[in-house]
């Protein structure tokens, strides 16, 4: 598709989406603003954050190290709990320990939306047997804040933190 045709197709869909917000209760309202706001997560996550995983999960690979890149679309389980849209990076690295049979962790780096809040979560899981780490939210931006350079700020970060315990780095 042209880039014009594309940007004068995106205008109809936003004439839409706010006529349809007009017509919507609050609740009906809230719950539309929270699609939209998945909505545009995915697209920076598809455009900016999943190359940037994809190269280090090359560069990785080129050293022995393997990687996988997790995509979540959000979704309310049976019991009624709602898992938010995220991407994340899960290092599938050994440390010593796991290797002598101790359990296995899988240390991630996550972006994750949080539309009620509008804005992007990031959460780090850098926690290896007998090493340490943290686990938790260590930043958050708002969508326009997601970009490159805030990604791999991040993941270099955890990178760090991660393969400090693998005898890699």
């Amino acid at each position: 598709m042209r880039d014009e045709t594309e940007r004068q197709f995106r205008e109809v869909l936003e004439h839409y989406d706010r006529e349809l917000l007009r017509s919507a209760g609050p609740a009906d309202a809230r719950a539309l603003r929270e699609q939209e706001f998945d909505r545009q997560f995915h697209e920076r996550a598809t455009d900016i954050v999943e190359p940037i995983l994809a190269k280090a999960r090359t560069l990785m690979h080129d050293h022995g190290l393997h990687a996988e890149t997790i995509v979540t679309q959000r979704r309310t389980e049976a019991d009624g709990r709602i898992v938010p849209s995220g991407i994340a990076f899960e290092f599938r690295v050994l440390v010593d320990a796991e290797v002598r049979g101790f359990p296995i962790t899988t240390p991630t780096l996550s972006f994750i939306a949080d539309p009620a809040a509008n804005s992007v979560l990031v959460h780090e899981n850098s926690m290896l047997p007998f090493l340490g780490g943290h686990v938790g939210v260590i930043d958050h931006c708002t969508l326009d804040g997601l970009t490159g350079e805030f990604v791999e700020q991040h993941l270099l970060a955890v990178a760090r933190k991660v393969l400090r315990g693998t005898g890699v780095s």
